[in-house]
C-alpha cells in the first residue's frame, strides 16, 4: 500500500474535531540575534491558520490547542520526547475522541520522533500527524501555513488509524519517513512501500518496571575502529542499529569486530542490522560479513529505515522482553516498518 502523494480536502466531513500539539521547532522559530530559536505563546497565530483552513474548505472544525511549556529546537529531543508527546495525545482521547492530533514538530527530528509515537500509539483509532516547517510562520517564503493546512485536509480525508508526516506535498507514513533535504518545502521521503500487516500482531503484555536502557545507533565507515564499536555496544547496552553497507556487510578486521558483535549479543544486547542504502533490504545470508554477523547473533533489520529501527528497539525494549523474544519482534512486521521478507530472520 503507497500513500498519495497529496491529500486532497474530504468535503464529505461536516465537521472536524482536531487536537492541535505544538512542540517547538522552525514553525515558530524568530531570531533574536543569535539565530533561529524557538518562541512559546503561538496559539493565536496558529488560530488564524485554522481558521483560513474553515474559511477556504467549508468544513466546519472544532480545535483544541495546546502547547508544551517548553518547547525546543527538535535538535534537543531525547528519549523522552517521543513518550511525553504519545503520553498528551492519550490524555486527550477521552469520552469524545477527536478524528485527529495534529503535532507540530522540528523537521530534524520529525522522523525519529514520528516513528517513536507510531509504535507508542499503535492502539489509537484515529491518525496522528506530525507536521512542521523549513521556514518560521511570517517570514518570506515560509511553508509553515501550507503544511498545517496538509495535515487537516489529512485527517479530513480519513487516511485512517497509524501517524503520519505532513509535509511539502506528501502524507508519509512515519515509520516509513526520513528527511533527505534541510531547504526543500518536500523536504522528507517515503523510503520503500508501506504494507503494515491486515492484522497487526498482539505484542506481550509489558513487564518488569518500565525502565528502559539506552539504545543507539552506529554507522560503519572506511576506516572504523573497532574499538569504537565496542564502545557503543558497551555503552548502548538496550540495543544498538548497526546501520552497514548494502545487504548488510562491514569491515571485519579479522574477527575484532564480529567479536564485539558476539560478546554483546552473549550478554544480551541486541544488534539490529540495517542498509545505508535509501532502497533493497539487508540479507545477511548473501556476503562472508552478513554471515559472520547473522552468526555471532545480529538480527537482520530487512528494509526498516534507520529512524523506524531505532524507535522499535527502543519501544521493545521498554516492554522488558528476553533477548530471544527481542529477536523475534524486531524481525516481525508490527506496522509496516518492515517488509516481510525472509532476509529479515534471526539464527543463533
Amino acid at each position: 500500500m503507497s500513500l498519495p502523494t497529496t491529500v486532497p480536502a474530504a468535503q464529505q466531513v461536516s465537521t472536524l474535531r482536531v487536537d492541535v500539539l505544538y512542540t517547538g521547532g522552525t514553525f515558530g522559530m524568530v531570531d533574536r540575534g543569535d539565530g533561529l530559536g524557538p518562541r512559546t505563546g503561538i496559539g493565536t497565530e496558529i488560530e488564524a491558520l485554522l481558521d483560513e483552513f474553515v474559511r477556504e474548505t467549508g468544513i466546519a472544525a472544532d480545535f483544541r490547542y495546546a502547547e508544551f511549556d517548553q518547547v525546543i529546537d527538535s535538535a534537543n529531543a531525547d528519549p523522552d520526547t517521543a513518550r511525553r508527546i504519545a503520553a498528551h495525545v492519550r490524555s486527550g482521547l477521552g469520552t469524545t475522541p477527536p478524528d485527529g492530533v495534529i503535532v507540530v514538530h522540528g523537521t530534524d527530528t520529525m522522523a525519529y520522533v514520528g516513528a517513536r509515537m507510531a509504535f507508542e500509539l499503535r492502539d489509537v483509532p484515529m491518525p496522528i500527524v506530525l507536521t512542521g516547517a523549513q521556514v518560521p510562520l511570517g517570514d518570506p517564503g515560509s511553508d509553515a501555513r501550507g503544511n498545517l493546512h496538509l495535515a487537516l485536509n489529512s485527517i479530513a480525508a480519513q487516511p485512517g488509524p497509524g501517524t503520519f508526516l505532513a509535509f511539502g506535498a506528501s502524507l508519509h507514513p512515519a515509520v516509513r519517513a526520513s528527511k533527505r533535504h534541510c531547504e526543500d518545502p518536500d523536504g522528507f521521503s517515503t523510503l520503500g512501500d508501506f504494507t503494515p500487516p491486515p492484522t497487526p500482531p498482539a505484542l506481550p503484555a509489558a513487564r518488569g518496571n518500565g525502565t528502559a536502557s539506552p539504545v543507539g545507533l552506529f554507522t560503519v565507515f572506511p576506516g572504523m575502529d573497532s574499538d569504537l564499536l565496542d564502545a557503543a555496544l558497551r555503552i548502548y547496552h538496550g540495543g544498538v542499529v548497526l546501520e552497514c553497507y548494502g545487504a548488510g556487510t562491514m569491515p571485519m578486521f579479522g574477527s575484532t569486530t564480529i567479536e564485539a558483535v558476539r560478546r554483546a549479543t552473549g550478554r544480551g544486547t541486541p544488534v539490529v542490522v540495517i542498509t545505508q542504502c535509501d532502497g533493497g533490504a539487508v540479507d545477511l545470508g548473501l556476503y562472508q560479513p552478513g554471515r559472520a554477523l547473522l552468526d555471532a547473533g545480529a538480527i537482520g533489520g530487512g528494509d526498516m529505515t534507520r529512524e523506524a529501527a531505532l524507535a522499535k528497539l527502543a519501544y521493545l525494549d521498554g516492554l522488558g522482553l528476553s533477548h530471544t523474544e527481542m529477536c523475534r519482534w524486531m524481525a516481525t512486521n508490527l506496522l509496516g516498518e518492515l517488509s516481510n521478507s525472509p532476509s529479515t530472520s534471526w539464527s543463533r
